[in-house]
C-alpha cells in the first residue's frame, strides 16, 4: 500500500471521492459538484495512483466501492465535514447538509434513543446521515479521540475532561423471565432471583479489566458489563450468582429466557419492548433500583463545529421526548402493580 503525504493530495479529491461514494455514478457525481464526467474521471484516476488502489470498480449496479474505499469513506466524510465546519461563516443548514454523522452506541442506544433522532431528522434534516459504530469496538474512544466519532451515548463513571458531556436519560433496571416463570406475576427479591441462573450482558465478551461492570479506557470509564444484581451478589448475599451464559448483545437475552428458566436484570426501556415483542415478563424489584445516567460524550476539539452541536440539540430533544413516553409507561406498571398487591394482599 502506497504511503501518502498529506502535503502531496490535492484535497479536492477527497470531495470528489465522497462524492462518487455516496452517489455510486460518475454522472450523478458530476451533476452534483458542477463538473463534466471527464473531470471526474481524471480526479478519480488521480486518487486511484495517489492511494494505490481502485477504490471503485464499475459494475451493473453502478461504482461499487472496493474494501479500500469502505475503509476510507467515513474519515474522509467526518474531516471533510468539519474542515467544512471550520470554515463556514454561516450556521449550519440541517434542511441542505450532506452530513454524515458518526456515533458509538450499544444496542440499548441504538434500539432506544437512535430510532427518535432518526424520526426527528426524516423531517428537519432529510439528507444528513447517521452512522452508528457498535460500543463493543475496544477502539472507539481512540477514534473519539482522532475526531472520527462525533459523539458516543453510554453509561460513563469517569469522563476526562478532554471530553464535554451531557445528560440524556435517567434508566432504572427490572428482572425479565418467560411468562411462565416462577417469578412472573410478583416482585422479585434479591434472594428469590439469585435462586436462578443469569443471562449476563457484556458489551466485550469478557472481563478482562473490567471493575464493578466499568472498563477503564484512555482516562474514561464506560459500562461494559450489564448485570448489576449478579454484580453485587457476593456483598449483599455472600455469595455469587450462578452464571447460565454470557452473550455480547441485550437482543439475544430474549430467546435465552423464552427457552429457559433463567432471569436477566434488563434496562427498564429494553425490556417492556421485549415484553411486547417477546411475551416475556417484567418482575419488578422489589427494592427500588438505583438509577444510572445515560449520557452523550464528544471530543471538546470540535466544540466550534456548528454540525455537532445542533446534532448534540436533536438527540437531546428525541431522548427528552422518548423520556417522557416511559415516565408514563412506567407510572401504569408501578399502578398496576399497586393494584394487584391490594387485591390479593398474601402477596
Amino acid at each position: 500500500m502506497n504511503a501518502v503525504q498529506l502535503r502531496n493530495l490535492d484535497l479536492n479529491l477527497l470531495v470528489v471521492f465522497d462524492a462518487i461514494y455516496r452517489e455510486r455514478s460518475i454522472a450523478a457525481t458530476s451533476l452534483r459538484l458542477n463538473l463534466s464526467q471527464s473531470a471526474i474521471s481524471h480526479a478519480l484516476g488521480r486518487l486511484r495512483r495517489a492511494l494505490g488502489d481502485e477504490l471503485f470498480i464499475r459494475d451493473a449496479s453502478g461504482m461499487r466501492p472496493t474494501d479500500r474505499a469502505v475503509e476510507l469513506a467515513t474519515p474522509i466524510q467526518t474531516s471533510l465535514a468539519r474542515i467544512e465546519g471550520a470554515l463556514a461563516d454561516e450556521e449550519f443548514d440541517p434542511e441542505r447538509s450532506l452530513r454524515n454523522f458518526v456515533l458509538a452506541a450499544s444496542d440499548f442506544a441504538s434500539t432506544t434513543v437512535i430510532p427518535p433522532l432518526i424520526e426527528r431528522l426524516a423531517s428537519v434534516a432529510p439528507k444528513v446521515e447517521i452512522s452508528v459504530l457498535p460500543a463493543n469496538r475496544a477502539d472507539w474512544v481512540r477514534l473519539l479521540d482522532e475526531g472520527r466519532i462525533d459523539l458516543a451515548i453510554a453509561w460513563f463513571a469517569v469522563v476526562p475532561e478532554r471530553f464535554g458531556r451531557r445528560r440524556l436519560l435517567e434508566e432504572d433496571y427490572v428482572f425479565m423471565v418467560g411468562q411462565s416463570h416462577p417469578l412472573a406475576g410478583g416482585a422479585a427479591t434479591v434472594e428469590s432471583v439469585m435462586r436462578f441462573r443469569h443471562v449476563i450482558v457484556n458489551y466485550m465478551g469478557n472481563d478482562d479489566g473490567v471493575v464493578d461492570g466499568f472498563l477503564p479506557e484512555r482516562g474514561l470509564a464506560r459500562r461494559v458489563h450489564m448485570e448489576r444484581v449478579a454484580l453485587e451478589a457476593v456483598q449483599r448475599l455472600g455469595q455469587a450468582a450462578r452464571i447460565g451464559v454470557r452473550v455480547p448483545h441485550f437482543w439475544c437475552v430474549p430467546q435465552i429466557l423464552a427457552r429457559t428458566d433463567m432471569v436477566s436484570s434488563l434496562p427498564r426501556r429494553l425490556a417492556f419492548q421485549f415484553r411486547d415483542l417477546f411475551g416475556l415478563a417484567v418482575v419488578e424489584p422489589a427494592e427500588a433500583a438505583n438509577p444510572v445516567t445515560v449520557e452523550a460524550i464528544w471530543n471538546r476539539s470540535a466544540e466550534s463545529d456548528r454540525g455537532v452541536k445542533w446534532l448534540r440539540e436533536q438527540l437531546e430533544c428525541a431522548a427528552s421526548a422518548f423520556d417522557t413516553a416511559v415516565s408514563a409507561s412506567k407510572t401504569a406498571n408501578l399502578r398496576s402493580r399497586l393494584q394487584r398487591t391490594q387485591a390479593n394482599p398474601q402477596d
